[in-house]
């Protein structure tokens, strides 16, 4: 769902990265080039393309982290590239991370976890202990709920509330983020990644949450389907054929859309931006 440029055999070096050019302009100047094409910011059109946004870097940054434990350390605006042809690239691959198994198998429980939870105290308590377990240290008069609250503001934006009467907002003097005493090294750069994409689900005004999105990621994982010791048999199985089949007929049907007259595809769009928001409330 999303393009990576290559490295350049030949002029790679440890002190310099070469990879392939992506034509496009980077997402900070997305909304100044759509007006200068002529697309209404507000339009269907946009709107589509604001989800499909989310879905790209949520697929691909799940995957790298929780798959691979490898992955794009320094996602902002200006590295993520709306391509000529609208298709979506990442750029600038001088940062990268890598996180432990035992990290990403942790985090991979926390999505389980998240994803499962009724609001029930034993479900906030699971999701505390797991959050404990990948090292977060909280204030020492903070709430009992204060590390799962932390948790769910992280990886659920599509909760109301979040327990131990804490606010969603950053910015709050309520803000569960204030009961933080440390946060573990090894997953600065992942907290990075996912405050993007809840920033983007804000702008986007589309509740978003990461912890449902990632979980199927994180039980295949931790069913041994990928990364953590597994071994491909070598087979191909339907199910990856069917996604692949899947993919490239959304992919021509975007383009064969793209060549309609204005009107017409402005209808088609805003019924199927219609038909995503139905999805998103149910």
């Amino acid at each position: 769902p999303l393009v990576v440029p290559r490295p350049v055999p030949g002029l790679v070096s440890k002190r310099v990265l070469v990879m392939d050019y992506l034509p496009g302009v980077p997402l900070s100047r997305a909304r100044e080039e759509m007006i200068k094409k002529g697309i209404d910011p507000e339009s269907p059109e946009a709107k589509l393309f604001g989800r499909k946004l989310l879905r790209a870097l949520t697929d691909v940054f799940g995957r790298c982290i929780l798959e691979t434990g490898f992955f794009h350390a320094d996602p902002h605006a200006g590295n993520i590239f709306v391509m000529d042809d609208g298709e979506i690239g990442l750029i600038d691959y001088g940062q990268v991370k890598q996180i432990s198994g035992r990290n990403r198998e942790t985090l991979g429980k926390v999505m389980i976890a998240l994803s499962e939870s009724t609001g029930s105290p034993t479900d906030q308590k699971k999701i505390g202990d797991l959050a404990l377990e990948l090292g977060v240290e909280i204030n020492p008069d903070a709430k009992d709920e204060a590390a799962a609250a932390i948790a769910m503001w992280l990886f659920d934006g599509s909760v109301a509330e979040l327990p131990g009467g804490y606010d969603m907002g950053e910015l709050s003097p309520n803000s569960p983020v204030k009961e933080l005493a440390s946060f573990p090294q090894d997953l600065v750069l992942v907290g990075r990644s996912t405050i993007l994409i809840k920033g983007l689900s804000s702008r986007l005004n589309i509740p978003w949450s990461l912890a449902k999105e990632w979980a199927p990621i994180a039980k295949t994982v931790l069913d041994g389907g990928h990364g953590l010791g597994a071994e491909k048999d070598g087979r191909v199985r339907f199910r990856d054929v069917w996604t692949t089949m899947k993919q490239w007929g959304k992919g021509r049907a975007t383009r064969t859309v793209q060549k309609l007259p204005a009107p017409i595809r402005s209808r088609i769009l805003s019924f199927i931006v219609k038909v995503q928001e139905k999805k998103e409330d149910s």
